[in-house]
């Protein structure tokens, strides 16, 4: 039987938490709505949605403004871990929250691997 693409979407979210070191992660839309989410019952899925959507958005304004290209991905490093952003292609984006020592390096790496995979998801028809 073929997946649908829920089921596509969680399995990379599911794949991304195996990486280790990762307290929650999601799938949002450009506008801010929850497309998919691993996270923790303290985390409130859609308003780190719809805050992820503005952080971007105001990135990309930022961006703009300044004529420095396109985002390629955005980290707020905090006391209890760090927020990660990457588009996943033009309407999404792939959202990681860390642990505070976690290994950004393999976490980018990760996450460039699964927002390709979300892309194509989310543009089949």
């Amino acid at each position: 039987m073929t997946k649908t693409k829920k089921e596509k979407l969680d399995d990379v979210l599911t794949g991304l938490l195996r990486v280790g070191q990762i307290k929650a992660c999601g799938i949002v839309s450009k506008e801010g709505l929850l497309i998919s989410s691993r996270t923790p019952p303290d985390v409130d899925a859609r308003i780190f949605s719809a805050l992820c959507s503005t952080i971007m958005g105001a990135a990309e304004a930022a961006s703009g403004q300044m004529t420095t290209g396109t985002v390629s991905q955005i980290s707020v490093k905090t006391e209890k871990g760090t927020i990660v952003l990457i588009p996943a292609g033009i309407k999404a984006i792939l959202t990681v929250l860390t642990e505070p020592e976690a290994q950004i390096g393999l976490i980018f790496y990760e996450m460039e691997r699964r927002a390709l995979q979300v892309n194509e998801i989310l543009m089949e028809m």
